[in-house]
């Protein structure tokens, strides 16, 4: 079992729901917090880096691709 924080987990579900394709941080703020968070904040890529941490690094994977200069999309077998 992987524990996930809400946050985490509410951050992996809009990447699964949207698999290969890529998200805007923005667009995973507004999936993942509230309307409170600013745009301009690091938050989306400190989670990416939690979840990496916890989903892919122990397997050996890279299931969570960055897309520099646009966001971040979780990689299918069409998106390798």
């Amino acid at each position: 079992m992987i524990a996930l924080s809400a946050k985490e987990f509410a951050l992996l579900e809009a990447l699964m729901r949207r698999a290969g394709e890529v998200l805007s941080r923005y667009q995973l703020l507004e999936q993942a917090w509230d309307r409170e968070y600013d745009n301009r904040s690091n938050i989306v890529d400190v989670y990416i880096s939690y979840l990496r941490d916890k989903i892919d690094r122990p397997f050996g994977m890279h299931s969570i691709e960055t897309v520099r200069g646009v966001g971040y999309r979780l990689r299918t077998d069409e998106s390798c």
